[in-house]
Formats: structure tokens, C-alpha cells, sequence
């Protein structure tokens, strides 16, 4: 008992220290009641530092609130990207907190499929920060994936949709994986070109 009572505090030990760092943020994107949503969990002594090197032309300290919202989603919006089977995904705002230490953040992605296999992320969000950690995780039904994006991974995070569970992919094999698609693609067009002019000289000697 004793045991499991210490793990629980050690648990959240670790909770309250990560929730303090300025350097980490989390991000939960599921469907909820139908729409897919982006929940971020922010802290709100990083995102200050963040935005005043973003923009440096600004001074954030003397704009109104609603003002100073506007820009953090502006800001969001442009660091993160979302491409679903090669289709890119838009995000709608749907709501900010802001908070002394800690900001909370929703984003709609009203164009996220119902049925998918391949999801490619990129979230430099707070890249400004040296040591930005930001935990990312994928929840749909009894299926979850979870990473931790910093500048070592280039903030990037891909997995696929396998039947039962999300499957993690290396962004190298995808990259591969295009290329190897595309070259396939040429093959195909040059033999096309080629029988197509083969057949029309036949018919000009005929």
C-alpha cells in the first residue's frame, strides 16, 4: 500500500513540476461528438517569450486583450501543420483561456475524414524556446498514440491508422516512400508516351 501510495505521489510530483516549466506544452487532438478538436495546454510564461520574439515589432504588453488573442491563434495556426492522406487539414478557433501560468487552447479541424490511414504532423509551436518539449497525443476510441516533439525531431510526429491501433511511422520512410511513388508515377507516364507514339507512326504508315 505504502508502495503505490508513493508511485501516485510521485506521479503527480512530476505532473505539477512539467505543468510549472515554461518549456513544455501538451496537445490532445480527438473527435469529440463528432468534430475533431486540438486542446492545447500551454505555459503561459514560454508563450510570452515566444510571441514577444515573434513578434518583435509589437509590443504585446499594451494591446487590449482580444488583441493579444488574435495574435496567439494567428501565431498557433502558422506553426502548426496537419496533413491528413496528403490532404491538408484547416483549423477553425474555437476558444481561447488565458491564464496567469497556464492557457488553454481549442482549435476545430471541421475537414478531419472518418475514415484515414495517414497522419503526418509538424508543430514548431514555441520553437523560439531552446528547450521547447511539447507532448502531443492522438486519441480515437480505444486507440492512442503519444510523442514528444522538440527540435531533435524537428517538432514532427507520423503515424498510421492500422485497424486496432495508431502505428507509428518513420518520417525518412515516408519521405522515401514518395519519392519512390513518383518515380513509379514517371515510369508509367514515359511508357504511356511511348506506346502512344509507337501506335500513331502505325497509323501514319498505314
Amino acid at each position: 500500500m505504502k508502495k503505490l501510495l508513493f508511485i501516485i505521489a510521485l506521479a503527480l510530483t512530476s505532473i505539477s513540476v512539467s505543468a510549472h516549466n515554461p518549456n513544455t506544452a501538451s496537445v490532445v487532438i480527438s473527435p469529440i461528438n463528432g468534430v475533431w478538436i486540438a486542446q492545447f495546454t500551454i505555459s503561459q510564461e514560454g508563450a510570452n517569450y515566444a510571441l514577444n520574439s515573434y513578434y518583435a515589432d509589437k509590443d504585446l504588453t499594451s494591446i487590449e486583450a482580444e488583441k493579444y488573442k488574435e495574435l496567439y491563434i494567428s501565431y498557433l495556426k502558422k506553426k502548426i501543420s496537419l496533413i491528413v492522406d496528403d490532404t491538408k487539414i484547416s483549423f477553425s478557433s474555437a476558444g481561447i483561456k488565458l491564464g496567469n501560468h497556464q492557457t488553454d487552447i481549442k482549435l476545430l479541424l471541421p475537414d478531419f475524414p472518418e475514415n484515414y490511414r495517414k497522419v503526418e504532423l509538424s508543430l514548431p509551436m514555441f520553437e523560439e524556446n531552446e528547450q521547447q518539449h511539447t507532448v502531443v497525443r492522438f486519441l480515437e476510441n480505444e486507440k492512442s498514440i503519444r510523442k514528444v516533439l522538440n527540435q531533435a525531431n524537428e517538432f514532427k510526429m507520423n503515424f498510421e491508422n492500422i485497424n486496432t491501433e495508431f502505428k507509428s511511422v518513420n518520417a525518412n520512410k515516408l519521405e522515401f516512400n514518395k519519392i519512390i511513388y513518383g518515380i513509379i508515377a514517371l515510369i508509367i507516364i514515359a511508357i504511356g508516351v511511348y506506346f502512344y507514339r509507337i501506335r500513331n507512326k502505325t497509323v501514319a504508315n498505314n
